[in-house]
């Protein structure tokens, strides 16, 4: 409702309906558009408010969350906050799991600042697992999907003991995915009269790429989708490295690529990452996260690629300021 009235009945309504912005200097020298679309601008900073409100209140139509119910998930940071600022709006307790060795303190911040309670996890023995088959030598970057596997085990067991508990499941809740195929792809395709080449995202959970993918493959099957990961932890590109546990990480992954929705998987290092990052400031005042940082730096190549003439629209899905100590590129 962004626009359409003077008084918003709660900050719920300010959700959604982000404009896309176009590059004016970065990838200029392409001969392609770049239009950015910044969802650093929902109220708690990330594209995640957008499926937050969706399968909190999907949720309460099941009656599977009721007056007094607490909501738990596993994050590596934005959903766990996102789905703080809607439960902090709708009056429910947030208790969100989150690896410690990947949680840094602003995140931290953001996140109990909504009142959420925050319960870290030890995953020592699951990056060893990791280091040990060649992954994250050197680098910082991190994808959820993989580090969130024991905070997503805690989950399960906290819902089987407590009636008043609902899990998210936001690997695997079919809102999360409807959120962006009934929401964000709509604004896209409205926002460009349907008339794109390419649509560039990150994957984490993989709600964002397999909803809006959905969308806009529908509309034109033709349109280019490219996901982005890191390149030290990559999921998409190697899954049959990725551990299929049921309930635990089965889920939308599994459906991507099961779907074959996706034209190009590109893995870019946290080096590249948080360096398009800063670009994205300096020379757009764009003031946006390190994965926005990737989609760009993949946006650029995919450009480069393909050659002039195309219009690429690439999300930048959180906000700089939870990335003010630690420039890590996390899905």
């Amino acid at each position: 409702m962004r626009g359409t009235s003077k008084i918003a009945a709660s900050m719920l309504d300010l959700i959604g309906d982000i404009p896309l912005v176009r590059l004016n200097r970065i990838g200029s020298d392409t001969g392609s558009e770049f239009l950015a679309k910044p969802e650093y601008l929902n109220p708690s900073g990330s594209i995640k408010d957008r499926i937050a409100k969706r399968m909190i209140e999907d949720a309460e139509r099941k009656g599977l969350l009721k007056e007094g119910g607490v909501i738990i998930d596993a994050t590596t940071g934005n959903t766990g906050t996102a789905l703080a600022f809607v439960a902090a709006v709708k009056g429910y307790k947030m208790i969100a799991f989150a690896p410690s060795q990947v949680t840094d303190r602003t995140k931290v911040g953001i996140l109990t600042a909504y009142g959420a309670e925050l319960r870290m996890v030890d995953i020592e023995s699951y990056q060893a697992e990791a280091r040990s088959k060649g992954k994250n030598s050197g680098e910082t970057s991190v994808h959820g999907g993989f580090v969130e596997l024991l905070p997503r085990q805690i989950c399960l067991e906290m819902e089987q003991e407590r009636d008043d508990t609902w899990w998210a499941r936001q690997f695997s809740n079919p809102s999360n995915t409807a959120a962006h195929r009934d929401w964000t792809a709509k604004e896209i395709l409205e926002q460009t009269d349907g008339k794109l080449d390419a649509f560039v995202t990150s994957i984490g959970t993989g709600g964002t790429l397999l909803g809006i993918a959905q969308a806009l493959k529908a509309h034109d099957p033709h349109i280019a989708v490219v996901s982005v990961e890191p390149a030290s932890w990559p999921v998409l590109g190697v899954m049959d490295e990725y551990p299929i546990i049921p309930g635990i990480s089965d889920g939308i992954l599994v459906e991507i690529v099961k779907s074959g929705l996706v034209d190009r998987v590109m893995a870019i290092t946290n080096e590249e990452a948080v360096g398009m990052a800063h670009q994205l400031a300096e020379k757009e005042g764009m003031f946006c996260g390190m994965s926005s940082g990737a989609n760009m730096v993949a946006a650029l190549r995919f450009a480069e690629e393909v050659g002039p003439g195309k219009r690429i629209v690439v999300i930048l899905p959180d906000s700089r300021d939870r990335y003010l100590f630690s420039e890590t590129y996390t899905t």
